[in-house]
Parts: C-alpha cells; structure tokens; sequence
C-alpha cells in the first residue's frame, strides 16, 4: 500500500531520488522506472510533476546550484582575504558531491548542450551574489575598480563553464584563473 504524502513531498522525493540515480550512473542511463521505483510510485506522478526526464534533471542540478549558492554565501561572509575565500570556495567538497563524474560527462555531450547550457546560467544565478562579494573584496585589497566586480565574474564564470564543457579545464586550471582574475597568483599551487 502507498503512502499519502503532501504533492511538495513527493515531488521532492523523486529529485531526490533521481539525484542520487544520476550521481552513481548519470541521466542516460538512469531511467523514468528507476526513478519512480526508488520511491515507490507510479510512473504517472513521475509526468504530473514533470512533462520529460530533461525536466528532472533541470530540477536536479536546480538542487544542486542551490547548494553551491549557499556553501558559496557562507564563504563569501566568513573571515579571510578574498584569496582565501577564494580558495575555500574552489577547494570545497561541494564541488565533487555536486557535479560527480556521471551527471557532469552526461551534460557535456553535444545532445546535451541545451541542458548544459541551462545549468550554466543555474550555477551563474546562485553563485553570482557570493561571487561577487567576493570578487568586489579582491579587487579592493588590490587597489583595483571594485565596480569591474559584475563583469569579472561572468565573465570567469562562463568562460571557466564553457572550457569545461569542451575538456579544457580542470579544477587546478579554474583555481589558476581565478587568481590571476583576483591577483593571487599563488592559487593554482
């Protein structure tokens, strides 16, 4: 016998459970079934919350951009330099719970562009705030025009997601543009 739950909790029981699918085998391979099995619901709920599977991995990475957004903000409003902060954010065990390999090599494949697109401008919304924070305290302590704060972190951000998606970067690479971004060359050692 199934359980009645409140629609808001169902729904965010299958993200969940859809996260924790696409984490171990990515999206390909993860399908609607599995999904609907790992909370015991029928497959027709699955379509009354979301009209595809692309829908559930836009809410998926939703979740996990949220979480980013966060970890990123309690940095961002903690002690230290803006090297520091910096370095926390990039060394932070977000970044490898968040975008395990699986998920992430799915999103990067061409068929995937418009998805790895929206998760972009996802990443690009959350963290944006505590970016530039961030950057805006880099560029002061370095005596630079704290107004160039905004473009910086787009475009760093962006053009660090889109190498990314080509396989051009690496997390050690993103923390050497970052530095030198903020004029702490020392980050990518």
């Amino acid at each position: 016998m199934r359980v009645v739950k409140k629609p808001e909790e169902r729904k965010a029981e299958m993200v969940a459970a859809a996260a924790k699918l696409f984490a171990e085998q990515g999206f390909v391979r993860t399908s609607v079934a599995e999904i609907v099995s790992a909370v015991d619901v029928a497959k027709g709920l699955f379509y009354y919350y979301f009209t595809t599977k692309d829908d559930m991995v836009k809410a998926v990475v939703e979740g996990y951009c949220s979480y980013l957004g966060t970890v990123a903000q309690k940095i961002a409003d903690g002690e230290g330099t803006a090297d520091e902060k910096f370095t926390m954010l990039m060394t932070h065990s977000a970044w490898q719970q968040c975008f395990t390999a699986p998920l992430t090599a799915d999103l990067c494949l061409p068929q995937h562009a418009a998805l790895y697109t929206d998760m972009c401008d996802r990443v690009y919304a959350h963290m944006r705030p505590a970016l530039e924070a961030m950057m805006t305290q880099a560029l002061r302590e370095s005596g630079r025009d704290e107004q160039d704060a905004p473009r910086l972190v787009g475009v760093g951000l962006y053009g660090i997601l889109m190498m990314a998606r080509r396989g051009d970067m690496t997390m050690e690479k993103a923390r050497g543009m970052i530095g030198k971004l903020i004029g702490a060359e020392n980050m990518a050692a």
